[in-house]
């Protein structure tokens, strides 16, 4: 399915995928603050809730996609409204990283397609490509969580770098996107089998995905004549 002409020429900021990205990349960059406070933790969380809905409406390119968007969005929303009321219920953050996992999967996938449908790159495709590099950083982070309310002692972080003294989901995000980029600080270590293949999994990714689609992507990027 094709974008309607008028679409493809608007500005830069008012490309679909650009709200999309701009709010990821801000609950991405909440994460950190995430711990300093409990109104901070809940806006955070609210702004997960923003982005799913954000991610699932540049999904409306194909309707089966848009539609399973939200069969899978909606559990995920519920999940999360959940974990604001009781945070401290380990039942509960299971059943949300997993579904984390699964959105931010389908997520990825689904955009993935979007931009891969022909061999024309438009401008709202290189957003939509930005968006998935931070949907698989959300991604694996929800996948290390799980694997730590299984195994507390799965993932170590050096106690200079851990005045909190436990390792919380703003830690994992800050770590699976040092994974993905393969910049490794070093102060937070995978320890178990399972935290330890997931790393090797998302490092192989993050050099493949920069390496082989971002290139190719680029390299057939044109610009529109009407572009502004």
């Amino acid at each position: 399915m094709t974008l309607p002409h008028d679409m493809i020429c608007l500005p830069w900021w008012r490309q679909p995928s650009f709200a999309m990205v701009v709010v990821l990349a801000i609950s991405l960059a909440l994460y950190p603050f995430a711990d300093v406070a409990k109104w901070l933790h809940q806006l955070v969380q609210l702004m997960d809730i923003v982005a799913v809905l954000m991610v699932v409406r540049v999904l409306r390119h194909s309707p089966v996609i848009f539609q399973s968007g939200w069969i899978i969005s909606l559990p995920l929303m519920a999940a999360q409204i959940a974990f604001m009321i009781a945070p401290k219920s380990s039942a509960i953050a299971l059943v949300l990283h997993a579904l984390q996992v699964v959105f931010h999967g389908f997520a990825a996938l689904a955009l993935m397609s979007y931009v891969l449908r022909d061999y024309v790159i438009t401008l709202d495709e290189l957003f939509a490509i930005a968006a998935v590099y931070i949907l698989l950083a959300l991604m694996w982070a929800s996948a290390y969580a799980a694997v730590l309310q299984l195994d507390a002692s799965a993932i170590f972080i050096n106690p200079t770098n851990n005045a909190k003294g436990y390792v919380s989901f703003a830690d994992l995000v800050y770590y699976s996107m040092t994974t993905l980029t393969s910049t490794g600080f070093g102060e937070i270590t995978p320890v178990s089998p399972a935290a330890r293949a997931l790393t090797l999994l998302q490092q192989w990714l993050g050099v493949m995905f920069v390496a082989i689609v971002i290139a190719r992507l680029t390299s057939l990027y044109r610009p529109v004549a009407n572009d502004p």
